[in-house]
């Protein structure tokens, strides 16, 4: 996978970054940030390769722009992720995950756990937290993904929450569902290859011609 930027312009890049949205002593060196990039670079690319085109495409090539919002978003997940749960600088990490909240308007802590392959769509306003995510998912504006009384949700592989949705409490969401636009999950199952629309106690449940996942990803 190409970058529009260097591994050591992109560490330089993100350490002018944090030191100049948190000017406090606890100064990101170049160094810090370098720890975590081969891996996430790695992660990302991983993610590149499976996804369909345009995302991530220039012609024939797989590239991360560091100026795309959403490619940037997955990115600062990736490294705050590894930093912080592989070893790195805790500060560091959520330094980073402070950056993308204050960038693209997303909060996923670094502690939060996200599968092998997911998408950020535009993410602004989403909140995603420790629930048990699955390869494949995808998550638009305006998404949260949280708990009730500290149980989390459980979704399966291939869920796409789409603009406005939600997903809480102890939800068991199946493989290859799709939460429409504003719809509101609190608890229950959801079976597989459903798409979800309502709230709470008026949802509804039509099952899917085609998974929306298969828009994004290859595999």
């Amino acid at each position: 996978m190409k970058t529009t930027l260097s591994p050591e312009a992109l560490a330089h890049y993100l350490a002018r970054q944090l030191d100049h949205f948190y000017p406090d002593d606890l100064t990101a060196t170049e160094r810090e940030v370098s720890a975590g990039l081969d891996d996430a670079l790695t992660r990302l690319a991983t993610i590149a390769a499976a996804t369909k085109p345009p995302l991530f495409r220039r012609g024939d090539e797989t590239v991360f722009n560091h100026l795309n919002s959403d490619q940037t978003a997955i990115f600062l997940y990736l490294l705050a992720n590894g930093l912080g749960t592989g070893g790195g600088s805790k500060e560091v990490a959520a330094k980073l995950y402070l950056l993308n909240k204050a960038l693209h308007g997303l909060d996923v802590f670094y502690e939060v756990k996200l599968p092998r392959l997911f998408l950020f769509m535009h993410p602004v306003g989403t909140v995603l937290g420790r629930a048990e995510y699955s390869d494949c998912f995808v998550a638009m504006q305006g998404c949260t993904v949280g708990n009730i009384r500290s149980d989390y949700p459980k979704l399966g592989r291939g869920v796409v929450l789409c603009a406005g949705s939600a997903v809480l409490g102890p939800a068991k969401v199946g493989d290859e569902v799709t939460l429409g636009a504003g719809s509101l999950v609190l608890g229950g199952t959801i079976p597989p290859n459903m798409t979800v629309t309502g709230r709470a106690k008026e949802l509804r449940l039509l099952p899917a011609d085609e998974p929306m996942w298969r828009n994004y990803f290859t595999a």
